[in-house]
């Protein structure tokens, strides 16, 4: 294993809550759609190798964030371990 690679990625209450709402709110009449968005979304964090990998945030640039479809996860990198801070729908109104 590299020396800066993730040991493991961690979703904060805050993050969980968020996507719960975002669940609720957008997908609560279509549970097929709801459920392919959840596992989308949770799967992306899976994703993170190493730190650096995505891009810092231009709103947020204390974190770096992983887009899946119009949804933005933030997050930061402590001691090789990654904590998912949030997410944000990044679709206008």
């Amino acid at each position: 294993m590299s020396k800066n690679a993730i040991e493991k990625v961690v979703w904060t209450h805050q993050a969980l809550k968020s996507l719960t709402e975002i669940l609720d709110y957008r997908y609560k009449d279509i549970p097929k759609v709801r459920k392919v968005i959840r596992k989308e979304i949770l799967s992306s964090s899976k994703k993170i190798v190493f730190a650096e990998q995505f891009q810092k945030d231009e709103i947020f640039p204390v974190y770096r964030r992983i887009i899946v479809r119009e949804y933005k996860l933030l997050y930061k990198e402590e001691k090789k371990t990654i904590y998912i801070m949030n997410i944000v729908c990044t679709r206008a109104k």
